[in-house]
């Protein structure tokens, strides 16, 4: 006995309209995901590079106040506040004018034979070693020195290039008009020693009545905030920078002050950076001059309210293919589905345009056979 066989017929129409109702959702989902997914994608990676830029940014102001801190201890510390009063009360009694005559007197001398006597017992003073054992403990200090209040040097751990330093600008600001105060420099580079420095000034005041006595200045060392960058390039394309505030490279791949060039990712994000919004969001995706499509974060280290000389900005960038490119594959997954969806609709579309037959029936010729046989029973 033949077997029997049944056989699931689907009709073409009806399968078309199947895979409407299931394809056209799932693509039109697709699509929508793919597009959420890359904003999300976006500000997750974004704010992450931002936090990174933010934390370093913190680095470089924690590192700026320690000095700070640093510097003003030592101006507190009793030998030297003992040897600015000495020093002051040494012209007790001296109009301005002989005051004045006597300080320009060593300042004409001062790089001639007649002061090395003076120079010598200077450098031996003990305030000048107390200066020296510091830079040795510290060797992020290049030089200290230490004024009166008119600003004549009496203790340093060198010879200074001037005796008189009351007529210079950084010693003003500290003295501020006798009430005193914290000064910084903008970074500087000196290519004999090849270091980038700041001078950091603080006042020496009287503990009995808070009173401006001296100044202590120093130059500090910067570079050692620069592997605190170097340790965000995790890619080939990662840039850690530090800039000024019109763009100037402190530290960057490769590049350092000396340098003295402009940063193309600051000028990426100038806009950015001038409104409130962009600096919240701290991030932004840009294409730097003559440079690929980059994902751009930037913080500010808080010390320009401070220290207005010290408006610098970390900048942390990476071109976008390699800052997404981990999630870009499944991004990627995703676009091929809805592809394949589309595809589908359009293959089953073409197939019943082109080889979908209607059978049509006469109408008439159907109703000839039953007609005959009317007749015929008739």
């Amino acid at each position: 006995m033949p077997s029997q066989r049944s056989y699931l017929r689907i009709p073409t129409a009806k399968l078309f309209i199947g895979l409407l109702i299931a394809l056209v959702p799932f693509c039109v989902i697709g699509l929508y995901t793919i597009q959420k997914a890359e904003t999300s994608m976006e500000a997750a990676i974004g704010t992450h590079f931002q936090t990174l830029a933010a934390t370093a940014a913190s680095e470089v102001e924690a590192f700026i106040n320690d000095r700070v801190i640093s510097v003003g201890a030592l101006a507190a510390n009793p030998v030297i506040i003992d040897s600015v009063q000495n020093a002051n009360r040494a012209q007790a009694g001296a109009s301005e004018d002989a005051l004045k005559a006597r300080i320009l007197a060593r300042e004409k001398d001062w790089n001639s034979p007649a002061s090395e006597p003076f120079i010598r017992g200077m450098l031996g003073a003990p305030a000048s070693r107390l200066l020296g054992r510091f830079l040795e403990i510290d060797r992020r200090f290049l030089r200290l020195t230490l004024t009166d209040s008119h600003g004549a040097v009496i203790a340093a751990t060198h010879k200074t290039l001037d005796y008189y330093q009351g007529d210079e600008d950084f010693w003003n600001s500290i003295f501020s008009n006798g009430r005193g105060a914290v000064h910084i420099t903008d970074v500087l580079y000196d290519d004999v020693t090849k270091s980038n420095y700041i001078g950091l000034g603080v006042p020496v005041m009287d503990p009995s009545n808070n009173a401006f006595i001296g100044a202590l200045d120093a130059l500090v060392e910067v570079s050692t905030i620069f592997p605190i960058l170097r340790r965000l390039e995790q890619g080939p394309t990662m840039r850690a920078l530090l800039v000024k505030p019109e763009g100037t490279i402190i530290t960057g791949p490769n590049i350092d002050l000396s340098s003295q060039l402009k940063s193309e990712e600051f000028a990426a994000i100038a806009d950015s950076l001038a409104s409130e919004s962009g600096r919240r969001r701290g991030y932004m995706i840009a294409s730097p001059r003559g440079g690929t499509l980059s994902l751009i974060a930037f913080a500010t280290p808080g010390l320009k309210a401070s220290y207005p000389n010290l408006n610098w900005t970390v900048l942390l960038a990476q071109d976008t293919k390699e800052a997404f490119a981990a999630t870009r594959g499944v991004l990627r997954l995703i676009l091929f589905s809805v592809g394949v969806g589309l595809l589908l609709i359009t293959f089953f579309g073409l197939y019943l345009s082109i080889y979908r037959r209607d059978e049509y029936v006469d109408i008439s010729q159907s109703d000839v056979p039953a007609q005959r046989e009317a007749e015929r029973q008739g």
